[in-house]
């Protein structure tokens, strides 16, 4: 097959989302299919407003970071997949390809439009993006009659209220990136938590528990990491990590922590939280949605309401206070993470791609 995945513009630092489609292109040309991935400057689409305005700011930045975007440095990307560039997509750039892959709402909406051949077009689908955007624009995305992939449970059951065309091809742990190096039940009081501005991520609840922790167990070391400059004035039990690589989360940061702490309000999935669940990590979390898929209440997690500061506290504070509970929600947490395989996941991708490009054949 030859598949076209367009992505808009990045800035070359780590990324769950756009790791996994990484992942995928790497996955799909060692099968032999031709791959391309096309950066998009701007994204046009009716119910976007400003659309003049944005065109040019678009535009601007397309001028000043176009080369940019052939270069990806805190991946491996393979060689065969192809990077290309564009300032706005058009319907002939992929007159001769078998599936072109839209990696969010605003590329799913221009496609459409522009009247790219439905029946190739596939939306992948990583969150509920209305944490992006106008939720009326996101639902009008997923109305579209185009075959979609989700990679949750919770974002299969919400678009299939919406549109029908929807299959799950579930995140996963590479096992060659996140395992247990340091023994479980050698953790001392360690609690990582990932730093991100948006709200929806709500470090602000993560950190106020923190302080709760702290005030009982004084010895408390906080990992704190993240691609963005850390807030101002952390306290001095909290250690800052930016644009931690792979090595550097498992080794430093997973495999440091007694427990992770999963704050989001709303989560598509929660690359963080199975990676260091691999690692050896225990999972508190709230109950963000992505968390479903792998977070068992009392089993594989202690799960807590969103923005629930106290609650989150109360369950860090009761693990530290029974290792035994502690190493048995680690334990089976990692052992939870270990059946979501790439191999399995990636398997799956493909074969949804190759039934849209021969349905697509049939019809042509």
């Amino acid at each position: 097959m030859k598949i076209s995945i367009v992505m808009r513009f990045h800035d070359n630092t780590a990324s769950g989302g756009r790791k996994i489609v990484y992942d995928y292109a790497n996955y799909l040309v060692s099968r032999g299919h031709e791959v391309e991935i096309i950066f998009e400057a701007d994204t046009f689409y009716k119910l976007r407003k400003l659309n003049i305005l944005k065109h040019l700011g678009h535009f601007l930045d397309f001028v000043r970071r176009a080369k940019q975007q052939l270069t990806i440095t805190w991946l491996s990307l393979d060689k065969r997949v192809l990077l290309k560039t564009c300032y706005s997509t058009k319907r002939r750039m992929f007159d001769h390809q078998d599936v072109i892959l839209a990696c969010d709402y605003g590329i799913a909406l221009e496609l459409f439009e522009k009247k790219v051949n439905a029946d190739r077009l596939v939306y992948l689908i990583q969150h509920d993006e209305k944490v992006y955007s106008e939720e009326r624009i996101v639902r009008a995305a997923w109305r579209l009659p185009i075959q979609k992939i989700v990679v949750a449970t919770w974002l299969l059951n919400l678009v299939k209220k919406i549109e029908s065309h929807v299959v799950l091809v579930k995140n996963y742990v590479r096992k060659s990136d996140f395992y247990i190096i340091n023994p479980i039940a050698m953790r001392g009081h360690v609690v990582s938590l990932i730093n991100h501005p948006n709200k929806y991520k709500d470090t602000r609840t993560g950190l106020k528990a923190l302080e709760i922790v702290h005030a009982s167990f004084p010895d408390l070391k906080v990992i704190f990491f993240g691609n963005f400059e850390p807030p101002e004035n952390l306290p001095t039990y909290i250690y800052y990590i930016q644009k931690a690589n792979i090595k550097t989360l498992r080794e430093r940061i997973y495999n440091q922590s007694s427990i992770f702490l999963f704050t989001s309000i709303l989560e598509g999935w929660g690359l963080v939280a199975t990676e260091a669940m691999a690692s050896g990590a225990a999972l508190v979390s709230t109950r963000n949605g992505g968390v479903d898929d792998f977070g068992i209440e009392n089993q594989t997690a202690l799960l807590n309401d969103v923005e629930d500061y106290q609650g989150l506290a109360d369950s860090i504070i009761s693990l530290f206070n029974d290792n035994s509970k502690r190493i048995r929600i680690a334990t089976n947490g990692a052992k939870l993470v270990q059946s979501l395989t790439f191999k399995s996941s990636a398997q799956k991708f493909e074969n949804v791609l190759i039934e849209v490009a021969r349905k697509a054949q049939n019809n042509g």
